[in-house]
C-alpha cells in the first residue's frame, strides 16, 4: 500500500510551512529577551523538592512516633486542602510530593502561562512584533517560539527534579513520574497562556485570564481534598489540572495513564491557540475592544483617576479570588480538636504557627503568613504597571501634560499600596468569619483583622522597595520580586523543614509580631513602616530626576 500526498494536502503543508517561517529566529530572540525570567523560575522551583527530601528525617522520624504523625497529617482535612492528597508519607518520595509537589506544580503553571503571554501578547501590544513580522517571519512563528521555550523550561524543571530525587536515593519510577507531572502541568498552562493571549488585545487582561485559570484550578483542588471521604466534592479534583501530577501517585504505585490527561489537554490547547490566532487580526483580540465615550469623563482629569480606571477590574477580581480562598480555608478551621490528642502532631502544627498554644490560632497564623505574601506579590504586579506604561510610551505622553513625575508615580503606587493593605485586613476578616459564626464569637473577627494588619508594614516595605528600585535603579526591578518570592518559600516550607533561624528571619515578614501567637510588638511595626516611607521617598526623588526609559 503506497502513501500518496494529494495536491490539496501538499498545498496545506506549504501554507503551514510558510506560517512557521522564522520560528528558529524567533526562538533565539525570545531566549535572549526572557532568559532571566525562565532561568530564575526554573532554578528556584527545582530546589524545593530536593531540599524537602533532604530534610525528611528531620521532619518525620523512623519510628512509631513518625508513623503516628504521618497518620495524623493524612487525616487532617485542612492539611489536605492546603497541600493535596497524601498517599504514603512514610517514605521520602511520597512525603516530598505531598509537601511541595502540588506547590511546585502550581508555580510551574503560573510560570508557563505568564511566560507565554510575556513573549506573545505583551510583545504584540506595543507593536514590537509588528516590526519583527515585517521581515521573513510567519504568522505563527512568535507563538510557536514562545511555546517551545515554555516547554523547554518545563522539561528542564522536570528533568532537574527527577535527577535530584534520584540522586537522593528515591525510586526511579517515582522520580520520573514526579518530573513528568511537573513538566506536563507547566505545558498545560503554557497552552492556557497561549489561548488567553488570543482573547484580548491587552496583555494585562490576558494575564488576568491566565491567573484566574490557575486560581480556579487550585481552589477546585483545595475544595476536593478538604472534603470528607465519600463526598461528591472530591470529584472536583479531576477537573483541576494542577492536581493531575499528584493523582499520578509518584512513589506510590504510579498511575501513568493519569499523565495522559495533561498531555492531551496541552496538545488541545495548543491547537486551539493556533486556530484562534489564525482567525484574528494582528494587534487585536477575539474579544473586540469596546469603543469609549465620545467625550472623556470628568473623573479622568488626573493621572490617579486614569490609573484607577485601568486597574480596578483586575483589583476586583484578584481580591475577590483571595477572599473566596480565605473564606474556604477558614471554614476548615474546626478540625484541630482531634489533633490536640496527639502531642507530636500538635507540636508540628504549632511550629507552623509561630508556637501558638491553640492549634486553631496556629492555623490562622500560618494562613495569614501565606496570604500576606501573596498579596504583596499582587501589589508588586500593580506597581509594575508603571514600568509597562513607560515601556509602551504612554507614560511619556502623560508627562507631556501638566502631570508631574511624582504625580504619575503616586497615581500607580498609592492605589496598589492601599488596596494591598486593605486586602490583607479583608482576608483576615474572611478567614475568621466561619469560626466566628460557628462559635458565636464576633471578637474572633477583630482579632484576625488585627493579626493581618500587624503584617501590613512588610507589604508596604516590599512595595516601597519596588518604588525605590523603579526610581533609582530600574534595571534591578527583579529585586523586590525575589524578596517576595523568598518570603513565600519561607512561609510555605521554611519552618516545617527546619530552615536555620537566620534564614527564617531573612524576610521582612518574619520580624513582625505574628498575632495571636505572639504578643504585639510596636518596635518592628514602626521601624518597617518608617523604612517603607523612606524607600518610597527615595524612589520618588529618583524618579523625578532620572530619564524616562
Amino acid at each position: 500500500m503506497s502513501l500518496a500526498i494529494t495536491p490539496a494536502t501538499a498545498g496545506r503543508l506549504v501554507v503551514w510551512s510558510r506560517e512557521l517561517t522564522g520560528t528558529t529566529t524567533m526562538l533565539r530572540r525570545t531566549i535572549r529577551a526572557d532568559r532571566w525570567y525562565w532561568g530564575t523560575w526554573v532554578a528556584l522551583l527545582s530546589l524545593l523538592p530536593p531540599i524537602t527530601a533532604a530534610a525528611y528525617r528531620e521532619t518525620i522520624s523512623d519510628d512509631a512516633a513518625g508513623a503516628e504523625i504521618t497518620a495524623g497529617l493524612a487525616a487532617n482535612s485542612t492539611m489536605r486542602a492546603m497541600l493535596g492528597p497524601p498517599y504514603d508519607l512514610l517514605q521520602v518520595g511520597g512525603f516530598t510530593m505531598w509537601r511541595v509537589g502540588g506547590f511546585v506544580a502550581l508555580l510551574a503553571a503560573t510560570m508557563a502561562a505568564l511566560g507565554v503571554i510575556r513573549a506573545t501578547r505583551a510583545e504584540e501590544e506595543p507593536g514590537r512584533l509588528e516590526l519583527v513580522r515585517a521581515g521573513a517571519v510567519g504568522r505563527h512563528a512568535p507563538l510557536w517560539a514562545a511555546l517551545l521555550l515554555a516547554w523547554a523550561a518545563c522539561a528542564a524543571l522536570g528533568l532537574i527534579v527527577s535527577a535530584s530525587m534520584l540522586a537522593l536515593g528515591t525510586p526511579a519510577a517515582g522520580s520520573v513520574a514526579m518530573g513528568l507531572g511537573l513538566l506536563l502541568t507547566g505545558a498545560t498552562f503554557a497552552g492556557v497562556g497561549a489561548c488567553a493571549a488570543q482573547v484580548s488585545a491587552s496583555a494585562r487582561t490576558a494575564r488576568g485570564i491566565a491567573l484566574a485559570a490557575v486560581g480556579a484550578a487550585y481552589l477546585a483542588r483545595a475544595v476536593a481534598d478538604g472534603s470528607a471521604t465519600g463526598s461528591p466534592l472530591q470529584r472536583l479534583g479531576w477537573l483541576s489540572p494542577v492536581q493531575w501530577a499528584a493523582y499520578a501517585r509518584p512513589y506510590v504505585g504510579e498511575r501513568w495513564w493519569v499523565l495522559l490527561l495533561p498531555a492531551v489537554l496541552a496538545a488541545v490547547l495548543t491547537v486551539v491557540a493556533v486556530r484562534l490566532e489564525a482567525g484574528r487580526d494582528h494587534g487585536a483580540g477575539l474579544r473586540a475592544a469596546r469603543p469609549g465615550p465620545p467625550v472623556g469623563s470628568e473623573r479622568l482629569r488626573s493621572a490617579g483617576a486614569l490609573a484607577w480606571l485601568l486597574e480596578r477590574g483586575a483589583l476586583g477580581w484578584t481580591l475577590g479570588g483571595l477572599g473566596i480562598f480565605a473564606l474556604t480555608m477558614g471554614s476548615l478551621s474546626d478540625v484541630f480538636a482531634t489533633v490536640a490528642d496527639d502531642p507530636d502532631l500538635a507540636e508540628r502544627f504549632r511550629r507552623m504557627g509561630a508556637g501558638a498554644q491553640l492549634l486553631q490560632d496556629a492555623f490562622y497564623v500560618a494562613m495569614i503568613g501565606i496570604l500576606v505574601v501573596v498579596i504583596a506579590l499582587i501589589g508588586l504586579s500593580f506597581v509594575e504597571r508603571l514600568r509597562r506604561e513607560e515601556a509602551t510610551g504612554r507614560a511619556e505622553l502623560m508627562l507631556s501634560t501638566s502631570t508631574s513625575r511624582v504625580a504619575l508615580l503616586r497615581a500607580f503606587t498609592v492605589p496598589a499600596l492601599g488596596v494591598s493593605l486593605g486586602g490583607a485586613v479583608l482576608c483576615g476578616i474572611l478567614l475568621a468569619t466561619p469560626a466566628a459564626a460557628r462559635e458565636g464569637d464576633p471578637g474572633q473577627v477583630l482579632r484576625l483583622a488585627g493579626a493581618a494588619a500587624a503584617q501590613t508594614p512588610a507589604i508596604a516595605l516590599v512595595l516601597g522597595l519596588a518604588v525605590a528600585v523603579h526610581g533609582l535603579a530600574p534595571r534591578a526591578r527583579l529585586l523586590p520580586w525575589l524578596v517576595a518570592g523568598w518570603s513565600l518559600i519561607v512561609s510555605w516550607v521554611g519552618a516545617v523543614l527546619g530552615f536555620p533561624q537566620w534564614l527564617l528571619d531573612a524576610t521582612p515578614f518574619a520580624l513582625l509580631p505574628r498575632l495571636p501567637a505572639e504578643p504585639m510588638a510596636w518596635t518592628p511595626v514602626l521601624a518597617e513602616s518608617a523604612l517603607a516611607v523612606i524607600l518610597y521617598a527615595l524612589g520618588a526623588w529618583g524618579y523625578a530626576r532620572r530619564d524616562v526609559t
